[in-house]
C-alpha cells in the first residue's frame, strides 16, 4: 500500500475475516474441487445449481443465434445442442455427470466466439475511483450497475462525505496501439442516491449524468447485478476487470476459477464467493464475471497465506507486520460478495432519497431492463502520419506572456522582459531572452574525481522551496543499494538512488541552472565508469550495451548537470554524469533526439531540449527527476530486465512565484522487443503527461509535497467547467504540455 499521499483501498480487518472464512471452508472446498476435476459434477455441486447453470448457458446460445440463415455456424451449433437437450427447461432430475459434460462442452465452445466482444462491452462500465484526501488521494475500482448508479466497496467509500470527495474515471486504459485513452471524469452524486453496508462491504452511489467534458455516462453502458442464481459453478473460469494499485485498467481472464460457494442460506458464509485471480490493493470494488460476462461477485479482498497461529505471511514467508505494506502479503486466493446476496439486500433497503433510482436497479436485476448490446466508442483517433516539427508556442498575447491551445487556451507569464513569439503557421524562432548565454566549454568525458567526499549532490531547496528526492515506498524500500548509512549517491549537481535488484537507478535527480557562467559541450567519445561506493554487481555493466542498438542512456543529461561557475566545476560535473549508476539502456532512436526527429516521432531527447529551451527563455532554474518504470514483465536481456517505460518529473517556479510541476512517461517497448534488430519501425512512441499521483502509483516513489505543485491539478479543476481536459494528456506536439 502506498505511503501517505497515495493510498489504495485495502482493509486489514476485512482481509483477516476473509482468511477466517477461507479456513472454515477448507475441507468442503477441497472435496468439491476434487470432485469437479474428476468430472463427478453431482458431487461437486448440487443438481439444482448445475441445472440452473446449464439453462443460463443454453439461453445465451439461443439468444445469440441469428434469426435467419439455417446454414449459419451459430444455427448449426444451436441444432447440435438441441439434439441433446430435452424439450423442456432442464431440471435437477435431468442431471447426470455425462449429460452435464456434453452440454457444457458444446455451449463453452460456441460462446468462445463472442467472448472478447462481450468482454469489451462489459469492461467499459468499469472505472477507477479517486477520492481526494487531506494529504493526497486514495484509489479503488467501481462499475456502473444501472445508467445512474455505481457500486464499489464500503471500504472504498465509507460514507456520503467520501463519495462527495470522489470521482469516477472511465477510459483510464490503453488502446490497441498502446496509447492511453482520454479519461472521462464524472463526479459521484451521493445527494441523489447513497446506500452502504459495512457487513456486505458495498456502497451504491449516484453518479453525475455527464462528465467534465460533457460526455453522457450512458456512453459506458452498465453491468447489471442479476438476482437469479446458477450463474457459475465451481471450477468454471472467472474474469476480473480492475484498476490494480490505482493504475491502468487491466483484465484477468480464463486462467482463474471459482473455488467455493458455501450455499448455506441464512449463514454469513453464504454471502461470499472464493476464487483464483491476480488482484492487488486498489482492485477493491471490481466486478467478477463469468464467461457470459455476467457479474457473479463484487471483489473486496484477497485471502492471505497464514501460519499455524493464523498470522498473515509475507512473500518471504515471514509474519507480515501489522499495518505493513499490503503489496508484500502472500495472497493465495480472493473473496467477493455474491451478486444474488447483494441484490437481495439492496432491493428491500429503505432509502431517504432516490427511490426511482432504486426501483430502476430492482427492475434491471430482475431482467426487466437490459444493458445496451454495444456502447459508443469515444476513443481518440490514432494517426500513423509522422508529426511535423512542432512550434514551441502558438501565439503571443501581451508582453511577458504567451498563449497556446490544447484545445483549452492557457496563458503563461514568462516574467518581465520575456520575448514575444508569434509562430502562426511556421515553426517558432525563439527571440533572445533576458538570460545571458553561458560560456560553452568543450569537454571529453574522463574518469571522474575519485574523492567522493566533496560531492554536494542534489539540492532539495535549489528553487527556493523544498522539492526533495522521493522516498521509496515500502514495496521497494528493501531493494535500494546502501551507501554508507543511507541510500543517496551524491554527485556534482545531481544525486542517484540505485535499485540493487534491477542494477539500475530508481531515480536520478538534477539541479539545472542555465544561467551558470560555464556550460559543458561534448566532444570526443563517451567513456562510462563504475561507482566504487557500491558493489559492481549492483550496476549494469558495459557488456549490456555491446553490439546492439542500445544506447548508454543518460538519466540525468550531461548538459543538465554539466555546469558551474568555473571551468573546473563544470568539468567535474560533466564527468560525473558518466557513472553507470546514471545510465539506463535505451534504444538509440528513443534516446537520441536527432534520430527521433528523423523518424518523425517526438521522444525523450526532443522533450528534454524543449524543457531546456523554456528554461533559457526565462525560468533559469529547474529541478528534474528522471527514472525507469520497473515492472516484473520487463524483457530479460543479458541478465538485465530492460525497462519499457521511462518517466520525467520537472519542478519549476511559475510566473506568479509559486511552485509548479509536470510529469511525463514514455515507452520504448516496441523498439526493444526484437533486440538485437537494427532497423527501426515507427510505433506509438508518444510521451504522455500525467498526474504526479499517477506517477507515484507507477513507480512506488513518494514525491511528497511535489504532488501539490502538479500543473494537472489546476487543469483538471478547470476542466470541470470548461469540459476540455482529461487527466492524462497525449503529447502530440510540444504545445500540448500543460504547465
Amino acid at each position: 500500500m502506498g505511503a501517505p499521499g497515495t493510498r489504495y483501498a485495502f482493509d486489514q480487518k476485512i482481509a483477516a475475516q476473509a482468511l477466517d472464512r477461507w479456513k472454515s471452508r477448507t475441507q468442503p472446498r477441497q472435496t468439491k474441487n476434487a470432485a469437479m476435476a474428476e468430472g463427478n459434477y453431482v458431487k461437486g455441486e448440487s443438481k439444482e445449481r448445475l441445472a440452473q447453470n446449464m439453462n443460463r448457458m443454453l439461453s445465451a446460445v439461443a439468444a445469440s443465434s441469428p434469426s435467419g440463415g439455417a446454414g449459419a455456424p451459430s444455427s448449426v451449433a444451436k441444432l447440435a445442442i438441441a439434439e441433446l437437450v430435452p424439450h423442456h427447461e432442464i431440471t435437477a432430475s435431468d442431471i447426470t455427470n455425462e449429460f452435464y459434460e456434453r452440454i457444457i462442452g458444446k455451449t463453452r465452445d460456441f460462446l468462445a466466439i463472442q467472448f472478447f466482444d462481450k468482454g469489451t462491452v462489459a469492461s467499459r462500465a468499469v472505472c477507477r475511483i479517486t477520492t481526494t484526501l487531506d494529504d493526497g488521494q486514495s484509489f479503488g475500482t467501481g462499475f456502473l450497475v444501472t445508467p445512474r448508479l455505481l457500486i464499489t466497496n464500503h471500504h472504498v467509500l465509507h460514507n456520503m462525505d467520501d463519495a462527495a470527495r470522489s470521482s469516477a474515471e472511465f477510459n483510464y486504459q490503453l488502446n490497441s496501439a498502446n496509447a492511453v485513452l482520454p479519461i472521462e471524469t464524472y463526479k459521484l452524486d451521493p445527494a441523489a442516491f447513497f446506500l452502504t453496508d459495512e457487513g456486505l462491504d458495498f456502497s451504491l452511489v449516484g453518479i453525475a449524468p455527464r462528465s467534465s467534458t460533457g460526455t453522457p455516462v450512458t456512453t459506458f453502458g452498465f453491468c447489471p447485478l442479476i438476482e437469479s442464481t446458477g450463474k457459475i459453478v465451481i471450477g468454471q473460469p472467472v474474469n476480473v476487470v480492475q484498476h490494480p494499485s490505482g493504475g491502468l485498467k487491466q483484465v484477468v481472464i480464463r486462467d482463474n476459477k471459482l473455488l467455493d460457494l458455501a450455499e448455506k442460506p441464512g449463514t454469513p458464509i453464504d454471502e461470499y464467493a472464493h476464487y483464483e485471480a491476480d488482484t492487488e490493493p486498489g482492485s477493491s470494488g471490481s466486478p467478477v464475471f463469468n464467461d457470459l460476462w455476467e457479474v457473479i461477485a463484487l471483489h473486496h479482498s484477497g485471502i492471505p497465506k497464514s501460519n499455524a497461529q493464523g498470522q498473515m505471511l509475507d512473500l518471504q514467508g515471514n509474519v507480515w507486520p501489522q499495518n505493513g505494506d499490503a503489496d508484500q502479503i502472500n495472497w493465495i486466493a480472493n473473496e467477493g460478495i455474491r451478486t444474488s446476496r447483494l441484490v437481495g439486500f439492496i432491493k428491500v433497503a429503505t432509502v431517504d432519497r432516490g427511490r426511482e433510482l432504486l426501483d430502476e436497479f430492482i427492475a434491471i436485476s430482475h431482467g426487466e431492463v437490459q444493458p445496451p448490446a454495444k456502447t459508443e466508442n469515444i476513443q481518440m483517433p490514432i494517426t500513423e502520419t509522422p508529426m511535423p516539427a512542432p512550434p514551441l508556442f502558438i501565439q503571443a498575447t501581451q508582453a511577458g506572456a504567451v498563449s497556446f491551445t490544447v484545445p483549452l487556451t492557457v496563458t503563461i507569464g514568462l516574467g518581465a522582459g520575456a520575448p514575444a513569439v508569434n509562430t502562426q503557421s511556421a515553426p517558432a524562432v525563439i527571440a533572445p531572452g533576458p538570460v545571458a548565454p553561458p560560456v560553452a566549454g568543450t569537454f571529453e568525458s574522463s574518469k571522474p574525481d575519485q574523492n567522493y567526499e566533496n560531492r554536494p549532490g542534489f539540492d532539495a531547496k535549489f528553487l527556493g522551496f523544498s522539492a526533495p528526492l522521493p522516498k521509496l515506498m515500502p514495496a521497494v524500500a528493501n531493494q535500494a543499494a546502501k551507501v554508507g548509512t543511507g541510500i543517496e549517491l551524491k554527485y556534482f549537481n545531481y544525486s542517484v538512488i540505485m535499485n540493487a535488484k534491477r542494477k539500475l537507478a530508481f531515480v536520478s535527480a538534477v539541479n539545472l541552472d542555465v544561467s551558470a557562467k560555464i556550460s559543458a559541450t561534448r566532444v570526443g567519445k563517451d567513456q562510462w565508469f563504475l561507482d566504487k561506493r557500491i558493489p559492481d554487481e549492483m550496476q549494469a555493466g558495459k557488456e549490456l550495451y555491446a553490439d546492439n542498438p542500445l544506447d548508454f542512456g543518460h538519466l540525468t543529461r550531461r548538459q543538465d548537470a554539466g555546469w558551474g561557475d568555473t571551468q573546473k566545476a563544470a568539468t567535474q560535473a560533466n564527468d560525473d554524469t558518466f557513472h553507470l549508476t546514471n545510465c539506463s539502456p535505451q534504444h538509440s532512436v528513443f534516446n537520441q533526439s536527432s534520430l527521433a526527429s528523423h523518424a518523425g516521432v517526438l521522444l525523450w531527447g526532443t522533450l528534454e531540449n524543449y524543457v531546456t529551451a523554456q528554461a533559457k527563455k526565462g525560468l533559469k532554474k529547474l529541478s528534474i527527476f528522471n527514472g525507469p518504470v520497473f515492472r516484473s514483465t520487463d524483457t530479460l536481456y543479458r541478465g538485465i530486465l530492460l525497462p519499457k517505460e521511462f518517466w520525467k518529473l520537472i519542478v519549476y517556479v511559475k510566473d506568479d512565484g509559486k511552485p509548479g510541476a509536470v510529469a511525463f512517461v514514455l515507452s520504448q517497448e516496441s523498439l526493444i522487443k526484437n533486440l538485437p534488430a537494427e532497423d527501426f519501425e515507427q510505433g506509438p512512441f508518444k510521451p504522455y503527461q500525467l498526474k504526479v499521483a499517477d506517477l507515484q502509483a507507477r513507480t512506488n516513489l513518494d514525491f511528497g509535497s511535489i504532488g501539490q505543485f502538479d500543473a494537472m491539478h489546476s487543469v483538471a479543476n478547470e476542466s470541470l467547467m470548461e469540459g476540455t481536459r482529461t487527466q492524462i494528456v497525449a503529447i502530440n506536439t510540444l504545445d500540448d504540455i500543460v504547465v
